[in-house]
């Protein structure tokens, strides 16, 4: 089932899409399949909803995590990391793979590699964000 959400960010309106909860077995069933461990935050949102989809962004449900991260070889280039989204246009949503990560990294799908001029921010924030583009932090 589909859950629709609209928020107001400036001019721009962000409407995602929300789905069923992930079951407990799918998001175990994700760190056994990446042999990595999701932040806790990440499957804290897999548990309200197996993944988001948005016109600003995507975050990936547990199917599309371990899809995308076999895809594009994140464990390879980014050991470490776990792509949880992207924004629909070129760029990963990196989080480090362990327990208590809570930001994230805007990488290139090209260059899967985090470096100190990524742009960072609290997974939890932006989700609450009620200002600007989530993903450029305007």
């Amino acid at each position: 089932m589909v859950k629709k959400h609209r928020t107001a960010f400036h001019a721009k309106e962000w409407a995602i899409d929300l789905y069923e909860a992930a079951t407990l077995e799918e998001i175990q069933q994700v760190e056994k399949e990446l042999q990595i461990v999701l932040p806790k935050v990440y499957k804290e949102f897999l548990s309200v909803s197996n993944g988001m989809h948005g016109n600003l962004a995507q975050l990936y449900s547990t199917d599309g995590l371990i899809e995308m991260n076999k895809t594009y070889e994140v464990q390879r280039y980014a050991p470490g990391y776990v792509s949880v989204g992207n924004d629909n246009g070129g760029y990963h949503l990196l989080m480090r793979a362990v327990e208590n990560a809570v930001n994230f990294q805007l990488v290139s799908d090209g260059y899967c590699v985090p470096t100190e001029n990524d742009i960072t921010d609290n997974f939890l924030s932006w989700l609450d964000s009620d200002e600007g583009d989530p993903w450029r932090n305007e």
